[in-house]
């Protein structure tokens, strides 16, 4: 890699990046597991529509109850607010990034086993890199063309993770940096470094879920 010009992009967000395939059993478990919490959470947020709508329809209506309604609402809506703190979503979050070092791959996922997971990966280490395009009807932003899910299959020398596979959308213009930019980027320097690169398209439409439960599990 003594060609390519030393670059940092901004992380990209992936929905998904599995190192091994027992951390993917885990995490399938963990997500299992953590279900309820979402659904309590999902519940909350309905639940602070209805105060909203309870004490709106009180003072519009003008009735008896208006009053305690007016004074009793914004506690609820409160203690409710409350409860979203304290029940919070899967907080799922997958960072991809090319630094001067390599590709950085990190799992800051909380509820899931090995959150805090950071795998730097020098392109040197890097033996195949295989990726598969999914053309799918996602669309992402208001008037913006159908967005597509990608794969990254990352074949390494590292004894711990010999393949590492990522999946996320296929952003052309997001507020990040995306995925697309730093396989493009990828693609460059490791063809300056000689390393096989190779591109293929996946089933249509494919959601991520769908993708992952593809993959071979652990034996």
């Amino acid at each position: 890699m003594s060609g390519a010009p030393a670059r940092k992009l901004k992380p990209a967000r992936a929905e998904w990046i599995r190192f091994a395939p027992a951390d993917e059993a885990a995490a399938d478990a963990a997500l299992l597991e953590n279900a309820r919490p979402v659904l309590w959470r999902s519940l909350l947020l309905g639940g602070c529509a209805l105060i909203l709508g309870f004490v709106g329809q009180a003072v519009w209506r003008d009735v008896a109850y208006a009053g305690d309604a007016v004074l009793l609402g914004p506690m609820a809506l409160a203690a409710w607010i409350t409860g979203l703190f304290l029940l919070p979503g899967r907080a799922l979050l997958f960072h991809v990034e090319l630094n001067d070092a390599g590709l950085q791959l990190r799992r800051q996922a909380r509820r899931l086993p090995g959150w805090d997971r950071t795998v730097q990966l020098d392109l040197a280490q890097l033996q195949r890199l295989d990726i598969v395009s999914h053309a799918g009807a996602f669309t992402v932003y208001r008037g913006s063309p159908p967005m597509a899910r990608m794969e990254l299959l990352l074949h390494t020398s590292l004894p711990d993770y010999p393949l590492i596979r990522v999946v996320g959308m296929d952003l052309p213009v997001p507020q990040r940096w995306s995925l697309r930019q730093i396989k493009d980027e990828l693609i460059r320097r490791c063809k300056l470094a000689g390393i096989a690169v190779s591109a293929t398209a996946g089933r249509h439409s494919q959601p991520s879920d769908a993708i992952r439960a593809s993959w071979p599990r652990a034996q």
